[in-house]
């Protein structure tokens, strides 16, 4: 019943610089052509609507090349739909399978190919940047039980849980009539091949989403090259706005080189001189132009934060979205005030701005990253973002700060419980020991992470699967874990999500239980602390944009004495402590019923900062 009524719900929805020399060499999957050697200060671009014509006019004429009848998306850089177009006789709907015989969640669902096309193009866009281009297919990599895919005994990817974030129930994705993002993906970020992202100058402009095979999966094997004909359409129908070969994934490793796609673009059939005309009868979102990034009608508007280029989250009048405010009131009036949530604002701006990034080119590029505190109950207090972070952050990043506080929160088993989603806390009661949903330990997004894996510990097959997941498929009967059905992550969201995609103009995704408390979803990979004030919990803070340690650094040592010191505000938080969690109620003092195990809390890179030699910047705060 569950499968038919979100059948219904989805198919009712209408969705609706200079160039060339120096630098890192270029890597099969984007174009030298489209080399301009950007590091996220190139001027930005748009999309105008001749362009979006013609990426529509190639995408029918590599279809048509295959014998295929496709629906393409094009969307920009914060989401808005600029096209969508079905031929005649494309498939209406596609089927989601993750491939392992898994059951429950989105498994088996069959939902309306203009919504997996979207996510597919809004994914392309959302991961990209001036410094790195990444496809469904990076996605794919790193969203699965074990990365690399397929290699047996190998940790969960390190975006693990991304897919479940930009959700249509969120409350920072706008959803009205203007052109302000960012948008929804109303399938949430996709896996499957056929989604990439979409150049001009250097400059990351939107993407490109092509369904037409009927099945919305992931690429469950990379050690193999796949021809697969979606991902061979969006290429080509990115011809002339492809990702710069200096900047797609392959260039990236992050302790494994990740993938762009598995053609290049050498390999393509010949487009024909002539192309096909785009047929307005076949429009289902007529063709627009798209928005510029860090203009107001983008939603994004640039500014200054303790000396680091930045930008803020805007309405069409160019004002802030979320001006910094004080915390909810708490006992004592221990809340954070306004002065104190700019001070660690400007200390993890500051932190990312001298971290070295993991998924950026050039080499020794520093970390661009969304950045959000909120309280106790959820709230945004504030928020800021690099210069040409990546889109996907605004809202993960703000998912992190609302994860790391629930789970911190003294009643986070009893709301749980309340929502429906009792089993959850009995089984990490059960894990952990009685106090960890009852405000006896910091739970950061890295812990959240370790417990919510099919194996644990992560990685090794056969394990029992951590208590806020669920199962491996073939181990117990019921629902059972893919990453179309993470455990709680996607449980606490789910009846927001098929409401949202019914036409329900929403502001949360979780059920009146939870407040706005987890309002745009769970999060389960790192890049989070609880914020304390003492031994009480205050709020949280979120990162998101890079590599997760990366993420972990920022959020760790952006709350931290040091990082408060290093941005001026030398007289805010504790003397010792900042902001963190006294070191004795931190997740990695947990005892666990396997022996010699631990929870993580964070993880810092060694090497952290760009021109500084000091190594463990995190040890001993």
């Amino acid at each position: 019943m569950a499968k038919f009524l979100l059948f219904i719900f989805v198919s009712a929805a209408l969705w609706g610089c200079g160039g060339g020399g120096g630098g890192d060499s270029g890597r099969s999957g984007g174009a030298g052509s489209a080399d301009f050697d950007c590091n996220g200060s190139c001027t930005n671009l748009n999309l105008t609507i001749e362009d979006v014509g013609r990426v529509l006019s190639q995408a029918i004429a590599g279809a048509e090349q295959m014998g295929a009848a496709a629906t393409f998306a094009v969307v920009d850089r914060v989401g808005n739909v600029l096209a969508l177009y079905q031929m005649p006789g494309a498939a209406a709907t596609t089927t989601i399978n993750g491939q392992i015989g898994a059951a429950g969640g989105l498994e088996g669902l069959t939902v309306p190919s203009t919504l997996a096309a979207i996510s597919k193009a809004g994914t392309g866009a959302y991961l990209s940047s001036q410094g790195n281009a990444f496809s469904t297919r990076t996605a794919s990599q790193i969203v699965q039980e074990h990365f690399n895919p397929g290699e047996q005994r190998q940790p969960g990817g390190p975006l693990f849980g991304v897919q479940f974030s930009q959700l249509p129930c969120g409350d920072v994705v706008v959803s009205d009539g203007s052109m302000a993002g960012p948008r929804a993906m109303p399938l949430g970020l996709s896996a499957d091949p056929g989604g990439i992202p979409l150049y001009k100058s250097g400059d990351m402009v939107g993407g490109i989403g092509v369904e037409f095979d009927s099945a919305y999966r992931l690429d469950r094997d990379i050690l193999d090259t796949d021809s697969d004909p979606e991902e061979i359409v969006a290429m080509q129908a990115s011809i002339g706005f492809e990702a710069p070969s200096k900047r797609v994934a392959p260039n990236i490793n992050v302790g494994k080189s990740l993938r762009y796609t598995d053609l290049g673009y050498e390999e393509l059939e010949p487009l024909p001189e002539v192309l096909p005309e785009v047929n307005s009868a076949n429009l289902v979102v007529a063709i627009r132009a798209g928005t510029t990034f860090g203009d107001a009608a983008s939603g994004y508007v640039r500014s200054v934060r303790a000396g680091v280029a930045t930008a803020f989250l805007a309405n069409s009048a160019g004002s802030a979205r979320f001006p910094t405010r004080a915390g909810t009131g708490l006992p004592g009036g221990v809340q954070l005030s306004p002065a104190e949530v700019d001070a660690i604002l400007d200390s993890a701006q500051v932190t990312a701005s001298r971290a070295r990034a993991a998924i950026r080119r050039p080499l020794d590029s520093a970390a661009r990253v969304s950045i959000w505190v909120v309280d106790t109950q959820g709230a945004p207090l504030g928020f800021t973002r690099s210069e040409d972070a990546p889109v996907f952050g605004t809202d993960v990043a703000l998912q992190k700060a609302r994860t790391a506080t629930f789970f911190s929160l003294p009643d986070a088993g009893a709301v749980l419980s309340a929502a429906g989603l009792g089993g959850y806390s009995a089984a990490a009661a059960g894990f952990l020991g009685p106090s960890a949903l009852a405000g006896g330990n910091a739970i950061t997004c890295r812990a959240m992470g370790n417990l919510s894996r099919p194996f644990f510990v992560d990685g090794i097959d056969g394990n029992s699967n951590g208590p806020y997941s669920l199962p491996f498929p073939g181990t117990a009967a019921g629902s059972s874990w893919s990453p179309f059905n993470t455990g709680v992550q996607l449980d606490a969201a789910f009846p927001g999500i098929a409401a949202a995609l019914g036409g329900a103009s929403l502001k949360s995704c979780t059920s009146s239980a939870f407040g706005r408390r987890l309002a745009n979803g769970i999060q389960i990979f790192p890049g989070s602390v609880p914020l304390f004030r003492g031994s009480t919990l205050i709020g949280g803070l979120g990162i998101s944009g890079d590599g997760v340690d990366q993420d972990d650094l920022i959020a760790f040592y952006g709350a931290s004495r040091p990082g408060l010191d290093r941005a001026g505000h030398t007289t805010i938080g504790d003397p010792v402590l900042g902001f963190n969690a006294p070191k004795e109620i931190r997740s990695d003092q947990i005892i666990l019923p396997i022996a010699d195990t631990r929870l993580r809390y964070v993880n810092c890179p060694e090497g952290a900062f760009v021109g500084d030699n000091s190594q463990n910047v995190c040890d001993g705060l």
